[in-house]
């Protein structure tokens, strides 16, 4: 007699070979080993990842959508460099939409949950966590306050800005000891709001933001005395 197994409601899906390389690679420049500047070429890589040079190609086209990595005419694919205008000119509007987001949060006394829950994952976090773990829930903390506002434009203006916002995030790894540190970041900036003073949030999360453009122009600043080279294990 053959018992009849209920139904459990998930599935597993197949991971494509595509999909797979694209993962590696999305972890490889999330977690800084493939640096800004750094060329991904075509044989060398897809031999790494024991893949078809196509299939290579492919994978980096995901990438290159979500802002992580770029083709280049005569050079090929690379880790995008962000140069001081860039950094300004990305965090001029961030700065815009955050604080515009946080004052509207604020003045509505809403705190999100997804917000403290990712200050939750941010403080769990062991001190030789891989980098792509805190800038995932760094980018949710943030991504939180911005839905918190139930603005369809304003949600729709940030995610026109967030593959630039997860390279600038992925860029910022240096400048951390671990990821405690982004954890307290992390929850001084939801204090005020747990504490009802949209003013001092405000003030906060104009801070913290201005602190990561000036970090990240520093950073620029130091690769372009010394360019990268690439030494990554695959």
């Amino acid at each position: 007699m053959t018992e009849e197994m209920a139904d459990i409601g998930v599935q597993v899906t197949p991971v494509s070979t595509v999909e797979a390389a694209a993962n590696v690679l999305r972890e490889l420049t999330l977690d800084g080993k493939l640096e800004p500047g750094s060329r991904l070429r075509e044989h060398e890589f897809a031999e790494r990842l024991g893949i078809a040079r196509h299939s290579f190609r492919a994978a980096t086209q995901i990438l290159i959508g979500e802002g992580l990595l770029k083709r280049e005419p005569h050079r090929g694919v690379e880790v995008p460099v962000l140069s001081a205008e860039d950094v300004t000119d990305i965090f001029k509007l961030r700065v815009a939409l955050e604080l515009e987001a946080v004052r509207l949060v604020g003045d509505a006394g809403i705190v999100p949950a997804e917000a403290q829950q990712a200050v939750t994952e941010l403080s769990a976090l062991a001190e030789d966590a891989p980098w792509r773990d805190v800038v995932w829930p760094d980018q949710r903390f943030h991504r939180a306050i911005i839905d918190a506002t139930g603005s369809p434009r304003l949600i729709r203006a940030y995610a026109g800005l967030q593959s630039e916002i997860t390279l600038c995030l992925a860029q910022l790894r240096p400048v951390y000891d671990a990821p405690a540190q982004v954890a307290a970041e992390h929850e001084e900036l939801l204090a005020p709001l747990l504490a009802g003073d949209p003013v001092k949030a405000e003030e906060l999360f104009r801070a913290h933001l201005d602190d990561a453009a000036a970090k990240l122009i520093e950073i620029h600043g130091r690769q372009a005395a010394d360019p990268p080279v690439t030494k990554t294990k695959v």
